[in-house]
């Protein structure tokens, strides 16, 4: 059974968007941050899969317009990968899509946990949000 101390989630939802605020352009915090808010709703209609997925899109964008996305979405799913423990390539979906249901659902679940917390955090971090 995976115990977790609140604090250290925290901790890990904190430290994981001051990587994000190290990666992204400074031009693209308050948009990252916007991004971000938007992260419990995403994985809650998408999954973790489709971020994955949507993660290597924009990540490999040639368009600094998009490219924190990817950058925004990679950091999350690096934030999981290590507080979760659970074996997967936070760069290949295809980790997530063969991954057996029960571990995919509760990952699922943990990566929503965590989205809301980035979320909580984001503006002391990233900023106030900004539409693109």
């Amino acid at each position: 059974m995976f115990k977790l101390d609140t604090r250290d989630f925290s901790s890990a939802a904190y430290n994981g968007l001051e990587q994000v605020k190290r990666v992204v352009a400074v031009k693209n915090h308050k948009k990252a941050s916007a991004v971000v808010q938007s992260l419990p709703a995403y994985i809650s209609t998408w999954g973790l899969h489709r971020l994955a997925g949507d993660g290597v899109k924009y990540a490999e964008s040639k368009s600094d317009e998009t490219k924190y996305k990817g950058q925004v979405y990679q950091e999350f799913l690096n934030t999981l990968q290590g507080l979760s423990k659970v074996p997967f390539a936070p760069k290949d979906p295809k980790t997530l899509i063969t991954m057996e249901l029960r571990n995919y659902t509760g990952l699922n679940r943990l990566a929503i946990e965590l989205a809301r917390e980035w979320s909580f955090w984001s503006v002391t971090i990233l900023g106030e949000a900004e539409a693109e």
